[in-house]
């Protein structure tokens, strides 16, 4: 029997705004100037992130009571202190596109909106948790929305006496994967007790960024363009369209051992000299992909031309996000927003010990395909490296 809908099982407990602190210092400036790579993501959906805690304190099991009197206080804090240096994501953005000049204002009494829920069991925890195919239905309770014209909003979902879950939703268009791993390390790094003055700082200077072909203007005049237009890209993305259990979501490990065994069987192929694990691990996905839909041959696959990417293993999310005793590292790290997308969210594998994971949304019978492909490759690279 296919677990319940997660939604039915999460009680918000609270809601509360948090304002950087201490407040944007003077001089800073008051509105970040949009530059044509920001514009690009304009009216993409919301970058959404899930990262997964166990409770690794051998004093007590996890509870309610005291989660919210002991450690929900010291979340409220490092997150204050973090907006502190990136003030911006507490900032608003105009609900329409502007003509002249996109940017995020920021002024006093800027906040972040903080939801704080409780899951009804633990058995959800280990099960949303894992690799295996989730109902993307089950993960989107823990995820919190955008209130009206906000950038940024975090939800803390505990888990009783099994762990915490983190939820974020960001405008693409105000913060790229990197900016958004900088703001999560230096949170992480705060929470652990590490003093503000010896984190490195975010550069707001949006003049570092060239435009001489005018690019800026030119994204601006074609959102305007496309908005005028009606354009209607954004209903393929619209989940209250889907039933549930329409797509999963489930995560693929290449290890470094698989990547060198694909990595001797497609060279003597190509031109190149070495293909990358990220090239490897990418194109086999995108293959994978390719046959879930139904794909024999070459003729087949200009029906899916390209793949986009969200994340990379190179942002190192895992390290970024260790929050200390009695939480430590994630255990594990979900792009829940690649389900609108179709984007395949990359990320370092959880030991360290290199690879790549990679997670992929599909409806389910796609995904039953992509994961027998998967076995099969794995099963044949591991064959024709004995031989």
């Amino acid at each position: 029997m296919a677990p319940a809908p997660l939604d039915r099982h999460v009680t918000v407990v609270e809601r509360c705004e948090v304002s950087p602190s201490p407040a944007r210092a003077a001089g800073q400036p008051c509105a970040l100037r949009l530059t044509f790579f920001d514009l690009a993501f304009w009216d993409f959906p919301p970058v959404q992130r899930l990262f997964f805690y166990d409770h690794h304190s051998t004093d007590s099991l996890l509870d309610v009571p005291g989660f919210l009197r002991q450690e929900l206080p010291l979340f409220k804090q490092s997150l204050a202190a973090a907006l502190h240096r990136f003030y911006p994501l507490a900032g608003r953005l105009a609900p329409e596109l502007p003509a002249d000049a996109p940017e995020v204002v920021c002024s006093d009494g800027d906040s972040v909106r903080l939801t704080i829920a409780v899951a009804a069991g633990s058995d959800d925890f280990q099960d949303l948790a894992g690799d295996h195919p989730r109902d993307t239905a089950r993960l989107r309770p823990l995820l919190p929305t955008l209130p009206k014209h906000a950038v940024f909003a975090v939800q803390v979902t505990v888990f009783p006496r099994a762990g915490i879950c983190i939820g974020t939703t960001l405008h693409h268009a105000v913060a790229d994967g990197s900016s958004y791993v900088h703001f999560v390390k230096t949170w992480a790094a705060i929470h652990r007790g590490k003093k503000v003055v010896d984190l490195a700082p975010p550069l707001f200077d949006r003049g570092v960024v060239r435009d001489d072909g005018g690019l800026r203007e030119a994204f601006v005049r074609d959102h305007r363009a496309l908005a005028a237009a009606g354009d209607g890209r954004m209903h393929d993305w619209d989940l209250s369209r889907r039933p549930p259990g329409a797509v999963v979501l489930a995560t693929f490990r290449f290890t470094d051992e698989l990547l060198g065994r694909l990595g001797k069987r497609v060279e003597p192929e190509t031109s190149a000299r070495r293909c990358s694990p990220y090239a490897l691990a990418c194109g086999a996905a995108w293959a994978g992909i390719v046959h879930a839909r139904g794909g024999n041959g070459s003729g087949a696959a200009h029906r899916f031309g390209f793949v986009t990417v969200a994340g990379s293993p190179k942002m190192g999310i895992y390290a970024a996000a260790d929050l200390g005793a009695p939480w430590g590292r994630p255990r594990k790290v979900e792009i829940v927003s690649v389900e609108r997308t179709g984007a395949l969210a990359l990320a370092e594998n959880l030991d360290g010990g290199g690879g790549i994971e990679v997670g992929v949304a599909l409806p389910r019978g796609e995904m039953d395909a992509f994961r027998a492909f998967f076995c099969d490759l794995v099963a044949t690279a591991a064959f024709r490296d004995r031989d």
